[in-house]
């Protein structure tokens, strides 16, 4: 039941009082005070819960009322119910301890809850008194526990931050009583800086979910000591859930802490020794069959979380089926005999690898003899046997390697003894299939790219005898245009073929190949890089195509290659024999028919005296076979020095309209004698396109003669040759009565000539021949129609030389053939004049001493006839001394010697005459050599002379030369 006091002097108030609490509390006990009298006797009774006093009374004030109450009950509340205060009054008296002030009136209706909230309010600070009270009893039992233990303690207000230690805590983190400062900060300044941030961490985990505390942590004493603490604490919280309080303790752990470090230490050392050996340690116990191993085999050898202990009868399970009898047996022997234990067995792991173990250990005996533990550890060997069998499958490998090489040896030897390309090819198959064990091989040959032209040889085993006569030759596309496209090996097991979808079909048989089961293909490639084919095999007799199979296939592909290249060089070289044989019986032929006919008619000029028109028939027969011979020596030494780079070209403005006027005037008798129509065209000359017609009628023409569009630069007697040998091949191969067609026209910035004639075509296979030295369609056609085979060839080499191209085309045999070659215009505008000057006559020697010598009686007197003839003195020598000697009298305007004399050379002799310049005075040197090459020329100017010329001389030619030198010693 609630009892309160009520003061108040007013009945009225009294009553309105009363009535306003009984609404709340109906069983209200109210004790009245209406003077001081029943005042001092009540509080001296006592036995109220709360006292409501009016502040101003007649015969006191509520101030004073507080004051009296609170000096018998200082924890008794007391609200103050009035409607005469004021705020600075309530705000005195709230200070002074009044727990609520109500005003009366409408306010009186906050009476009741004040009273309620009073009343609360008080019975907390009771409650928190006595809890205070026993705490402090707690406190000092803790205090007498904690001293007794050497241990610290804190005590951390969280409102106002305030830590207080113990005088035990201050010892412990090597402080003087009482110099804690007495902060959070000055806590965690003791704390060791790496160990700060966790202690933070741990406090403020503590502090959010409202949980007890520990933790461990260094301490660094100020004379620098380093030592662990252990510590325990809890959060208090007020009545609104608050944490407003913390209070635990320290106690030092530096000895535990050392004492597990050496243990970790030790066991770290164990665990070390373990891992390097790769082992674990393990004990067996014989009578439960708890098996417990090292905590690292979990992680050394992979056993699973669980595996540091376990049964027996799991780890015999874990034991291999093929190896469990044995691993059985051995502990067994190891029960029953000495007791020692050695075993070596695989282990299947958790996730299903597998090791290998090597068991060591001692069994442990009662006094009785029973076997009571076995003691041991577990060597993990799955490196070393791995490595065993490593090695043994390498010695198998090299093994099988050094059989497959003596194969490949005896397989080269045979293959590089065989000069046929198609039995090289089907060695090659053969060898391949028997070395590699395989049952299908493929040799493909096409150094063309021409896949229809190739050759194909195969080699089948027994499994594929259906396919023995299988001769489909591949078209060259898809995965074997891989291969020889960039001549790289290809090799795919059968999971590789299929996938592909471009081969994937090859898997299956098809009307094409037999099925293929893997594939490995290799290029044939020629000396010179060229791709020849390759060698295809499929379906290996165990397993898929290795490296190995790659590299000794590429072997044999390195020596059928070669043979291939060998045995191709051999029928190329037997070819070259076979040409030099027909180039020399065709050079026998050739030269000795000119020589018939000069010797038969010199020997009948000088046996008999004929008639003015035989002699006549006769001088131009000689003269005409001693042309042509001179001709084919010509050509000899053109191809001699185009092969070795030697000729020279002297290039100037050049029209071609004039180069084929020339050469069609030389062949014109030729032609003339077959009854052959020789016609000339120029297209889209610029002012007409000319049909074919005569030649002079064409070039008479003046336009076409500055016409700019046909001019080249060239070397014009270089030029001329190539129209002439063109035109008199036409001319050689056409049957009388024939044509041969001459057209000339601007392509784009080239001139091209074609000469076409009806003659006896070219056959397709020797097209690509016909610009060959020494080449002839057939030993018939060149005894038909005489010839070396160097005509085309020059063509070919001095068109080149020229930036040009030339080709030839035919129809076929007997459909005639057309011969075209073309040459980079010049960019002129106009052309004025003619070509360079031709010398015409042979000139007028008179006056001119000539010191004239040569060892050769018939080709002295043959000169001295000429230039006698031609009006000059001439003095003649057989040798260089005897030319000194006619010299020293002579005082000759012009020596022409002969080079290569007895004794002494024409070199020397100039040397000598040019000494003796003072008495002969100056002179002219003409040099006469048997050789035409560039090099001799060049070392007679270098000598001195003036100019070169090659025997046979032309007698207006020796006669030319000697008026130019004239002409030019007057000009200068």
């Amino acid at each position: 039941m609630l009892s309160i006091l009520l003061i108040d002097d007013n009945p009225n108030d009294r009553l309105m009082i009363e009535r306003e609490l009984r609404k709340t509390f109906p069983d209200l006990e109210m004790k009245s005070v209406i003077d001081i009298q029943t005042l001092e006797y009540i509080l001296a009774a006592g036995g109220f819960d709360l006292v409501i006093t009016d502040y101003q009374l007649h015969w006191s004030d509520g101030l004073s009322i507080l004051q009296k109450v609170h000096s018998r009950y200082p924890n008794c509340p007391v609200i103050m119910c009035t409607d005469s205060g004021s705020e600075q009054v309530a705000v005195e008296a709230m200070k002074a301890g009044l727990s609520d002030y109500v005003f009366k009136g409408r306010h009186l209706k906050r009476l009741a809850g004040a009273v309620g909230e009073s009343l609360k309010n008080q019975q907390l600070r009771e409650n928190y008194a006595k809890t205070s009270a026993q705490l402090a009893i707690s406190e000092e039992r803790l205090r007498l526990a904690i001293e007794a233990s050497k241990m610290g303690t804190w005590d951390w207000n969280l409102l106002n931050g305030e830590v207080v230690w113990s005088e035990g805590h201050e010892m412990l983190f090597g402080l003087e009583k009482g110099s804690f400062a007495g902060t959070y900060e000055a806590f965690f300044s003791c704390i060791h800086p790496d160990d700060q941030s966790s202690v933070a961490r741990s406090l403020g985990f503590a502090l959010e979910n409202k949980i007890e505390y520990n933790y461990e942590f260094r301490v660094i004493w100020p004379d620098g000591s380093l030592h662990w603490i252990a510590g325990r604490g809890k959060f208090f919280d007020d009545d609104t859930g608050k944490s407003v309080r913390s209070i635990g303790v320290v106690w030092d752990i530096t000895d535990r802490k050392l004492s597990e470090a050496r243990v970790q230490e030790s066991e770290e050392n164990l665990r070390f020794a373990l891992e390097a050996a790769n082992t674990i340690a393990f004990t067996w116990d014989v009578a439960s069959g708890e098996v417990r191993r090292s905590s690292n085999a979990a992680t050394q050898m992979g056993l699973g979380p669980d595996s540091t202990c376990g049964t027996f009868e799991q780890k015999k399970n874990a034991v291999h089926p093929e190896d469990r009898e044995r691993f059985l047996a051995d502990l067994n022997a190891a029960l029953t005999g000495t007791g020692v234990y050695e075993s070596e067995y695989r282990k299947v792991r958790p996730d299903g690898s597998v090791i290998w173990l090597h068991d060591k250990g001692r069994m442990v005996f009662d006094a009785s003899g029973t076997p009571l533990r076995l003691f041991g550890v577990a060597i993990d060997i799955t490196d070393r046997k791995q490595l065993e069998y490593d090695r043994s499958r390498a010695l198998a490998r090299e093994r099988s390697y050094l059989h497959r090489l003596q194969k490949l040896t005896s397989a080269s030897v045979a293959i590089n003894s065989t000069l046929s390309v198609a039995e090289i090819l089907q060695l090659a198959a053969d060898s391949a299939r028997q070395i590699l064990e395989v049952h299908q091989v493929a040799v493909n040959l096409n150094p063309t790219a021409n896949w229809d032209a190739g050759i194909s040889k195969f080699s089948m085993s027994e499994k594929y005898a259906a396919w023995r006569d299988y001769c489909e030759e591949p078209d060259g596309t898809g995965i074997y245009q891989k291969v020889c496209q960039y001549q790289q090996p290809m090799r795919m097991t059968q999971s590789e073929l299929e996938a592909h979808p471009a081969w994937r079909g090859f898997g299956k048989a098809a009307g094409k190949h037999p099925p293929m089961r893997g594939w490995l293909a290799v290029p044939l490639t020629a000396r010179d890089g060229r791709n020849l084919g390759l060698i295809q095999l499929s379906d290996k007799y165990e397993g898929e195509f290795a490296e190995d199979d790659e590299t000794i296939l590429m072997q044999l592909a390195q020596a059928v290659s070669g043979a291939i290249d060998n045995a191709r060089l051999y029928e190329e070289s037997q070819q070259a024999n076979r040409m030099k044989d027909e180039f020399l019986a065709t050079l026998s032929h050739e030269l000795r028919s000119p020589l018939n006919a000069i010797l038969g008619w010199a020997q009948l000029l000088l046996q008999r005296s004929l008639s003015p028109a035989a002699t006549g028939r006769a001088l131009e027969t000689i003269e005409r076979n001693a042309k042509l011979q001179t001709q084919l020596i010509d050509d000899l030494l053109d191809i001699s020095r185009i092969i070795r780079g030697k000729l020279t070209l002297n290039p100037c403005a050049v029209n071609l309209i004039s180069m084929v006027e020339g050469a069609v005037n030389t062949v014109r008798l030729a032609a003339d004698a077959k009854s052959i129509d020789l016609r000339f065209a120029i297209v889209d000359l610029g002012w007409e396109t000319a049909e074919f017609s005569p030649p002079g009628e064409v070039s008479g023409n003046p336009e076409s003669q500055l016409n700019p569009k046909f001019w080249v630069s060239g070397d014009p007697g270089r030029l001329q040759q190539v129209i002439w040998n063109l035109l008199t091949n036409a001319i050689k191969f056409t049957p009388p009565g024939g044509r041969v067609d001459i057209r000339l026209k601007r392509v784009d910035a080239e001139v091209e000539l074609a000469v076409t004639d009806t003659g006896i075509g070219v056959a397709p296979n020797f097209l690509p021949y016909v610009f060959e030295s020494f080449r002839q369609a057939d030993a018939t056609i060149t005894r038909n129609y005489s010839g070396l085979g160097l005509g085309l060839a020059i063509v070919r080499q001095l068109v080149e030389l020229h930036g040009g191209t030339v080709w030839a085309s035919s129809p076929g045999l007997n459909m005639g053939s057309t011969f075209t070659f073309r040459l980079p215009s010049m960019q002129v505008n106009s052309i004025g004049g003619e070509e360079a000057p031709v010398l015409a006559g042979a000139g007028n020697l008179l006056g001119v001493k000539v010191l004239l010598v040569d060892d050769e009686v018939d080709s002295r007197e043959f000169m001295r006839f000429v230039l006698t003839d031609s009006g000059a003195a001439v003095r003649a020598a057989s040798s260089a001394a005897e030319a000194f000697e006619v010299a020293s009298q002579f005082s000759p305007d012009v020596l022409v010697s002969d080079i290569g004399m007895p004794e002494e050379d024409g070199y020397s002799l100039l040397r000598r005459l040019r000494s003796l310049n003072a008495q002969t005075g100056k002179f002219w040197a003409i040099a006469l050599t048997a050789y035409a090459r560039d090099e001799d020329r060049d070392r007679a100017f270098a000598a001195g002379f003036d100019r070169h010329l090659s025997k046979p001389v032309q007698p207006d030619v020796l006669v030319e030369t000697i008026v130019l030198l004239r002409q030019q010693g007057l000009t200068t």
